[in-house]
């Protein structure tokens, strides 16, 4: 692939410690573009950033950002040139929730389009419970508007969750605008999420994840195994999801496999570029 990104929850550690080292990085490793995490930008202006990524020669494709956050963030978000805001996780295991979710999905959409950017949700594992339209994911693309709100397919937590993902691309043809490359070595099925706003928070306000659930969580990581080298048929996948529109595959790497990080997401990069 000609462009390839990086969503950089994959080397969030690093960038916490030096943000603009990381992304030279990231240029160095051969990637041409970045989707950042959490609305985290190393505590640089938007003039800043757009700097410092037109001198390492990246693309600022996009960034994660929750619904409740999308309208304060839009400023920056447009200053900094973003063509995505993409919500990375919600809560919710019934067709209820999913479906009132759905409303402020659109309604998040509507401020994004207003300002040129657009708006969509990232899957993990638990929106392919059952709901009475099939998945909950698929009560949330029937619910929500096609100009307002797009959809960033984890092919890894899918794959994971047991769906058939080319097949599954081809039914909601032109919904998925971003793909994002994450390997699977495990098909678990469906789960629910546990809910980290029940949890306590510590003075900084990271939730404080219980020692049993954490240990669950970082199980489930190790499944992100090398890309290429799990379960998923990347070739038949990429087919897929160019021919119903994907603009972008982005890479994202949940675990270290091989004890240095930035080997792990430059081996991603090139069987990316290959594919």
């Amino acid at each position: 692939m000609e462009k390839r990104y990086i969503q950089l929850y994959s080397l969030k550690d690093e960038a916490a410690k030096d943000f603009t080292g990381t992304l030279k990085r990231v240029a160095e490793i051969g990637f041409t573009g970045v989707e950042f995490a959490s609305g985290f930008y190393g505590g640089n202006s938007a003039a800043d950033l757009k700097k410092i990524l037109a001198d390492l020669k990246l693309e600022a494709l996009g960034t994660h950002i929750m619904t409740e956050n999308v309208a304060g963030h839009l400023d920056f978000a447009a200053e900094l040139g973003l063509k995505y805001i993409i919500d990375p996780i919600a809560f919710f295991s019934t067709d209820e929730e999913a479906l009132a979710f759905s409303e402020k999905l659109n309604e998040a959409g509507k401020l994004c389009k207003e300002r040129g950017i657009i708006f969509g949700y990232h899957n993990h594992r638990h929106e392919f419970l059952e709901g009475k339209d099939g998945y909950l994911l698929e009560t949330m693309l029937l619910n929500t508007d096609p100009d307002l709100v797009c959809f960033q397919l984890d092919v890894g937590w899918a794959t994971c969750a047991g769906v058939d993902v080319p097949a599954f691309l081809k039914k909601y043809a032109g919904r998925f605008k971003l793909i994002h490359v994450k390997e699977c070595s495990t098909v678990a099925g469906a789960e629910k999420f546990p809910d980290f706003s029940v949890y306590p928070k510590d003075e900084n306000g990271v939730p404080q994840i219980p020692p049993e659930v954490r240990k669950k969580f970082d199980e489930q990581n190790t499944w992100n195994v090398a890309t290429g080298k799990g379960v998923i048929d990347w070739p038949v996948v990429k087919e897929a999801a160019l021919a119903q529109g994907a603009e972008a595959f982005i890479v994202e790497r949940e675990y270290d496999y091989a004890g240095d990080i930035f080997k792990c997401v430059k081996e991603d990069c090139e069987y990316v570029k290959a594919l």
